[in-house]
């Protein structure tokens, strides 16, 4: 997804074009594809990467968003201390936002210990719904011996788009390699 301040609405219908035929569901996936695009790229983040998963474009709907950045391990903290500032999201409340369901995991995959966060997050809306839910993950991967963690956040809008998103979102870090490079 390209994120950066001079890219435009032409992705989103470039790749909607490219996946459906139907006019109308066309136009409702470019709409969503560009209001994710606008929304990551509003962040201002150099450092941030960004895909989109359309598993079945046919509905018109894109069900996730990935984002991830290489975050310095200073930053996080040890992966204990990582896991403690996933937990103090429980039951949060901010401006427009209620933590519903805060879970952590720690695992060792191929490339270092792995911290991860499934939340369940209502975003207030002015419409008639009330709040829409989010489902999220968040996962770092710690490598031993560097000096930045790879950071990712899952992000989907309907409950459906995973059957069990920890286990899935897992899954795919999972497949993340690595490279270390001596500090200059």
């Amino acid at each position: 997804m390209p994120l950066s301040s001079t890219s435009s609405a032409e992705w989103s219908i470039e790749l909607a074009a490219a996946l459906v035929i139907d006019p109308e569901v066309r136009d409702r996936l470019a709409g969503e594809l560009d209001f994710a695009r606008t929304r990551l790229s509003s962040m201002h983040n150099p450092r941030l990467t960004a895909a989109v998963w359309v598993p079945y474009p046919e509905t018109g709907r894109a069900s996730a968003a990935v984002v991830f950045e290489l975050t310095p391990v200073a930053a996080l903290g040890a992966p204990e201390v990582f896991e403690e500032f996933l937990q103090s999201y429980t039951d949060r409340e901010e401006s427009g936002l209620s933590y519903y369901s805060v879970r952590t995991w720690r695992s060792t995959i191929a490339v270092g210990e792995l911290v991860g966060s499934h939340n369940l997050i209502a975003h207030a809306t002015d419409g008639p719904e009330g709040a829409v839910l989010e489902e999220r993950a968040v996962i770092a991967v710690f490598p031993p011996g560097a000096a930045q963690a790879v950071q990712f956040i899952f992000s989907a809008e309907s409950l459906g788009a995973f059957v069990n998103m920890p286990r899935e979102t897992q899954e795919f870090v999972e497949t993340l390699a690595i490279t270390l490079e001596a500090a200059v």
